[in-house]
This record gives C-alpha cells, sequence and structure tokens, in this order.
C-alpha cells in the first residue's frame, strides 16, 4: 500500500465522483479507478458502493477514510518534526488574523521584544500570503464557545450600537431595538464571520436591521460612520471607541444581547518550538495588553 494511493483514496472519498477527482488529480479516470480497485483489493473489501457511474462511501470506506486521516497526520507531524530539526525554515510561523487586527501592531510589537529568531508570516481576512487551513496560529473569533484543547479563550465581548456624537438617540437613557427600526445601518458584507454573528444573533431576537450600505473592510466602514452616515453594531473591546478615534459612542440595546469570542487556534499534533513559544505570548498580551488599555 502506497501514500500515493491513498491520497487518491481520499480525494475520491471527497468528491464521491472518479471524473472530477481526476481533473484535481490531474490524471486519467481510468488510471484513478485502477489505483482504487488495486486499493480495494489490498484492503480485501469494496471501500464504494457504485452504481453506475455513481459511487458513495460505504462502512467499509468511512472506517478506512478515519484510519487514512490518521496516517495522514502521524507522517505531517513526523516530516514537520524532521524539517524542524534540519532546516531553517523552522524560523518561520504563519499567523492567520481573522479577527482584532486593530491590535495587530501592538501585538507584534510585543512578539517581537520576546523572540528575536522568528520570521513572522501574516495573513489577514481573505488576503491571505499563507492560507487559513495552512496557518500555525490563529486568532479568530466565533458566536459560540469553543471547547478544544487547541483553543484558548483570549477575550469575551458585546457587540454594541456604534452612534457619531451628535446623534439623537444618545439622548435616550434606554436604547430598544424598536428604537432602531427606522435607522440605517452601515455593516460588513456578509461573508465576514462578525456579520454572520451579528445577523444569527438578531434573527434569534427577530430583529431585523434595516441596513443602507454594506462594505468588504472595516476602515471604510468606520469612515462612513464618521460622516453620518448611519450607525452600526461593533465589538466592544476589539474594536471600541478607539476604533473611530473617538468620535462614536457605543450605548448597550437594553433588549438584544450579541456576543462573541475570540480565541487562539493552533494545529493539532506536533507543535514547532516557535509555535511553543508563541502561544503563550499572545495569551499574555490579550491578558496584560488589552484588558488594561484604556480605550477598551
Amino acid at each position: 500500500m502506497e501514500q500515493l494511493q491513498l491520497k487518491y483514496f481520499e480525494i475520491v472519498a471527497k468528491t464521491l465522483n472518479i471524473s472530477k477527482a481526476a481533473e484535481q488529480l490531474f490524471i486519467s479516470q481510468s488510471s484513478l479507478s485502477q489505483t482504487i480497485k488495486r486499493l480495494e483489493t489490498e484492503v480485501g473489501y469494496p471501500l464504494f458502493d457504485r452504481n453506475g457511474k455513481h459511487i458513495t462511501l460505504n462502512e467499509n470506506g468511512i472506517i478506512f477514510l478515519n484510519c487514512v486521516r490518521q496516517i495522514r497526520e502521524i507522517y505531517t507531524n513526523a516530516i514537520e518534526e524532521i524539517n524542524e530539526r534540519n532546516s531553517n525554515h523552522s524560523r518561520e510561523l504563519n499567523i492567520h488574523i481573522g479577527c482584532a487586527s486593530l491590535f495587530l501592531p501592538e501585538l507584534m510589537v510585543y512578539l517581537k521584544k520576546n523572540t528575536h529568531d522568528i520570521l513572522y508570516r501574516i495573513s489577514q481576512w481573505n488576503h491571505d500570503t499563507c492560507s487559513n487551513e495552512d496557518a500555525d496560529l490563529k486568532i479568530i473569533a466565533s458566536s459560540e464557545p469553543i471547547n478544544k484543547v487547541n483553543a484558548s479563550l483570549l477575550l469575551e465581548e458585546n457587540i454594541l450600537l456604534a452612534l457619531p456624537g451628535n446623534h439623537p438617540l444618545l439622548n435616550k437613557h434606554t436604547i430598544t431595538t424598536e428604537d432602531l427600526i427606522h435607522e440605517e445601518f452601515i455593516s460588513l458584507n456578509q461573508d465576514w464571520s462578525l456579520e454572520q454573528t451579528i445577523l444569527q444573533q438578531c434573527e434569534q431576537k427577530n430583529f431585523h436591521p434595516e441596513v443602507s450600505i454594506r462594505v468588504d473592510n472595516p476602515t471604510i466602514l468606520r469612515q462612513l460612520l464618521c460622516e453620518g452616515l448611519g450607525i452600526a453594531l461593533i465589538p466592544e473591546k476589539t474594536w471600541g471607541t478607539s476604533f473611530a478615534g473617538g468620535s462614536l459612542c457605543l450605548r448597550k440595546i437594553s433588549d438584544l444581547s450579541i456576543k462573541r469570542y475570540v480565541y487562539l487556534i493552533w494545529k493539532d499534533g506536533f507543535l514547532k518550538e516557535n509555535i511553543k513559544k508563541c502561544i503563550p505570548l499572545i495569551q499574555e498580551f490579550f491578558q496584560k495588553y488589552v484588558k488594561e488599555n484604556t480605550s477598551l
């Protein structure tokens, strides 16, 4: 049984289509079909149920697929450990910043101050220098707590109403969703996890903000807010009033509570020394700097 056979099997199991799998692998359909048949012969049982051109993973295939994924993880961990031992690439660290990007400059100052031998490669949002999946460390936001051994909660925050300094609603002692029915909202595009969190939790409360402008960048959203072109729902700590240079006021909506959780996520399996160094440093940064920063 060869590693190439396992790779081919995994692609077929994912696509459940010999033609599509062959295109992804840049081989002929007949060659791929023969490889899968040889693999099934070695295993001793069929791994797919076939109905004409349609295939589905059977019980044998499900068991074998789980095993293949474990083998791949063990192999990948071994290669990474060997590379770290023998290669200069071990000084590289890929970090994906999926949220809290306003803290990125201060975070990098903190990391560089405490590490001197790491080449950092930073990716943000959809403009990755490395893919989200390839990142060694990820800072992401979730609408729900994450219970995984490779996840550390950095902070929990409310999503609050951001109002320009002269907005009439600031005169109200208590703001409710009823007060917002005729207000125009500015928001991020719906492919942003922040916007998905807001929409999901608003839906649960049967509140539907009237969005008049959608943007694909927080900087543009900030500029439009400062121009008084609408109001917005923004994170209390990772954006906060400093997000717009102090020109915005944040208020709670009495009958609408929206929260999100910011996590540090790292890869399963073998951890490079640089990852081990940076996990506690990022945790310390959020504990010491973020929570003590007066702008939050």
